[in-house]
């Protein structure tokens, strides 16, 4: 039988998995907030984040609310703040370090594994993270290609 769990309880454990040097934590994505990157159901794969974090990481976080969310870190300002956003969002959201609890190192999407220092990867972590202000337009182009396709 199966067992259900919450995903805070999840993450949780998760956590704690990394602590005690577990590495390579695969996670099922839940959400649509890093579309077009990771979709609902595409794995991602955590290990700590023993190096400070870089410009177009993807984090595990906890906001201070104890939601854990997963997203890009846009910008650095300083080394007390990241300012970070979801691939499919416009808005910043500060974020402490402290408040760090993973990073994506391997993403599988549609079958493919992808890690950095590969195209896509890059793809996102660069030229899309600096498209910010134009997403909404271009996710809005690409649905109705989409459509028009069908």
């Amino acid at each position: 039988m199966a067992r259900v769990f919450d995903t805070q309880s999840y993450l949780d454990m998760v956590c704690q998995l990394l602590d005690q040097g577990k590495t390579q934590v695969p996670v099922t994505v839940s959400g649509h907030s890093m579309v077009p990157f990771l979709h609902e159901g595409d794995t991602v794969y955590l290990d700590l984040l023993e190096r400070p974090a870089k410009q177009g990481d993807i984090l595990l976080y906890r906001r201070p609310t104890g939601q854990y969310v997963l997203h890009r870190v846009w910008k650095k300002t300083g080394k007390d703040l990241m300012l970070i956003t979801g691939d499919a969002q416009q808005d910043l959201e500060p974020v402490r370090p402290q408040a760090v609890c993973a990073l994506v190192t391997a993403a599988l999407h549609k079958g493919r594994l992808c890690r950095p220092g590969d195209l896509r990867w890059w793809l996102y972590a660069h030229v899309w993270r600096w498209l910010r202000p134009f997403r909404r337009r271009l996710m809005s182009l690409r649905e109705a290609l989409r459509r028009k396709k069908r």
